[in-house]
């Protein structure tokens, strides 16, 4: 398995843990050098502030431009993290092939406004996203062949408007599988493009910090 990490050349702390692994560094687009195609075309909230706009920019061209890699250089089973990802689980040997293979991340309604708790069954190994969720969060994906990669491109660059990539790595109709539990959550450090106070937990959860102690603890 190929490993890349994506990370701004101002992130060194985040950098630091990764020196020590035999992972590939991707260098992320800063918020600087996002051109005005992708700028005018990404869509955020009107109260998501320029700076928090531009990061969401520069991850979209990142991701995708490590997508374009991987079809250039027809590269097979690319473990892709973002660089807040911690380990906490041996990565699955045997996956599909005909999707994007989580390792981490969150389960989501398929509604963006409801914000009830996902109810799902996992089965320990590889599930299969349930039709009315979708999985969120970019931290920590296996693109298995450069063929799911180039699907992935024609997809998002078919779109009149651009979203985030995990929202449009949800909504483009590719086949999402997650092995459980997740390989890997995440960091729980300042997010570079807004700011939170939640994480992504091995059990594929979206939550605070301060509950995700509280569960691991008892």
């Amino acid at each position: 398995m190929i490993i890349y990490y994506i990370n701004l050349d101002s992130a060194t702390v985040r950098r630091n843990k990764f020196q020590t692994k035999k992972f590939k560094r991707f260098r992320a687009i800063p918020r600087d050098e996002v051109p005005e195609l992708v700028d005018k075309k990404m869509i955020s909230m009107y109260n998501f502030g320029r700076d928090s706009h531009l990061a969401r920019c520069g991850c979209w061209l990142s991701h995708t431009k490590l997508l374009q890699k991987i079809v250039d250089e027809s590269l097979e089973d690319v473990l892709i993290l973002e660089d807040d990802a911690i380990q906490v689980k041996d990565l699955p040997t045997d996956y599909p092939r005909d999707g994007i293979v989580y390792v981490g991340g969150f389960i989501y309604n398929r509604k963006m406004m409801d914000e009830s708790q996902p109810k799902i069954n996992h089965e320990i190994g590889i599930n299969l996203c349930p039709e009315n969720f979708r999985i969120l969060g970019t931290l920590s994906y296996i693109i298995p062949t450069p063929q799911v990669a180039l699907t992935l491109l024609n997809k998002i660059y078919s779109q009149n408007r651009y979203k985030a990539i995990d929202i449009m790595y949800g909504n483009i109709g590719m086949k999402q599988y997650y092995n459980y539990p997740g390989s890997f959550r995440e960091e729980g450090c300042q997010s570079q493009i807004s700011r939170k106070n939640k994480i992504q937990t091995e059990d594929y959860e979206f939550i605070s910090m301060k509950k995700y102690n509280v569960t691991k603890n008892k």
